[in-house]
C-alpha cells in the first residue's frame, strides 16, 4: 500500500481561498480541498487503486478533519449530542469509481460550480468573475504547465450522506447530500495529488 503525506499547507493562499470560499456561497457547499504526496507515481493506470489505498487510510481522515477545521466548519469533529463521531470517515463498500476527465473539462466542472450548478439563494457569479477565479485557482494549483497534469471525476459515495435526498438516516459525521451538486475530483501528476470535494445542497 502506497504511503500518503499532507501537503495541505501549500493551500494557504488567497487564489485557494478565493475560489473555494465562492464555491461555498453559490453551491451552499462545504467546499474541501485535500493535497498529497504519494511515494509512487500516480499514473491513469494504477490512480483507482491508488485513491481507494488513500481514502481508506489513516493520512485521509486527518486531512479531512484538519481541512474542515481550516475551513471553519468543524462538522465532522463535533461531538453529535455528546456521543462522538463514528470512525473511520468512509462509508462501508464505496466504490468511488473514476471516470475521464481532460484539462478543459475540469476547468469547466469549476466555472460550472460557480456559474450552473444549483444555487438556492441564486448567489451565480458573473461570467467574469467567475473566469478570474478559476484561473486563478488553477494556475496556483496546476503552476505555469498545466499540461502535464491529469484529472478524474470521482464518484462521491465515499463518505457518509446526510440523507437529506434518500431519506437515510444518517450516521455522523457525513458530508455528501446525495444530490448533483456532490462532486469529487481527483488532480494527479506524478507523485503529488489534489482532491476537491463539493456538497451543495438546499
Amino acid at each position: 500500500m502506497p504511503n500518503f503525506t499532507d501537503l495541505s499547507d501549500d493551500l494557504e493562499h488567497p487564489a485557494v481561498d478565493g475560489f473555494l470560499s465562492a464555491v461555498d456561497r453559490t453551491m451552499n457547499s462545504n467546499t474541501l480541498l485535500l493535497k498529497l504526496a504519494v511515494d509512487v507515481p500516480v499514473t491513469e493506470e494504477n490512480r483507482q487503486a491508488v485513491l481507494h489505498d488513500f481514502l481508506r487510510s489513516t493520512p485521509f481522515e486527518q486531512m479531512m478533519l484538519a481541512a474542515d477545521r481550516r475551513r471553519d466548519w468543524y462538522n465532522l469533529s463535533d461531538d453529535f449530542g455528546g456521543l462522538p463521531p463514528e470512525r473511520p470517515l468512509v462509508r462501508e463498500g464505496f466504490l468511488a469509481t473514476i471516470g475521464p476527465l481532460d484539462r478543459m473539462g475540469f476547468t469547466a466542472r469549476l466555472r460550472w460550480m460557480l456559474c450552473e450548478a444549483f444555487s438556492p439563494y441564486d448567489r451565480h457569479l458573473a461570467v467574469a468573475d467567475a473566469e478570474r477565479l478559476v484561473r486563478d485557482f488553477a494556475r496556483r494549483l496546476l503552476g505555469p504547465d498545466a499540461s502535464t497534469w491529469r484529472f478524474a471525476s470521482v464518484a462521491p459515495d465515499f463518505l457518509r450522506s446526510t440523507g437529506y435526498f434518500s431519506g437515510e438516516e444518517p450516521l455522523r459525521p457525513v458530508y455528501f447530500d446525495g444530490g448533483d451538486c456532490d462532486t469529487a475530483t481527483f488532480v494527479h501528476r506524478d507523485r503529488v495529488g489534489y482532491l476537491l470535494l463539493t456538497n451543495g445542497s438546499p
